[in-house]
């Protein structure tokens, strides 16, 4: 699904802004200032206003921005993301 939202990544004690492109229930294409490395594990937090949290792994990086894949799709169990 092309989506257009705020993306806050969140990787050790750092935090990257950015926007979510694209979701599905397997990840999602995010941009942002500064990529990720390939395999980056992170927490995707996406629209405040949604406020889905997600653990996530970079496993695509591109002068557009980086491919996420969630550990878990979206229709799985509430152990690994929250919502508001």
């Amino acid at each position: 699904m092309i989506l257009h939202a705020e993306a806050i990544l969140l990787k050790d004690d750092l935090i990257f802004e950015g926007e979510v492109q694209n979701l599905s229930l397997q990840g999602a294409f995010v941009t942002t200032g500064w990529p990720l490395r390939l395999y980056d594990l992170v927490m995707l937090t996406v629209d405040k206003t949604l406020a889905c949290q997600i653990k996530a792994k970079v496993v695509r990086v591109t002068d557009m921005g980086m491919g996420l894949e969630f550990e878990k799709n979206l229709l799985e169990g509430d152990d690994q993301r929250s919502h508001a």
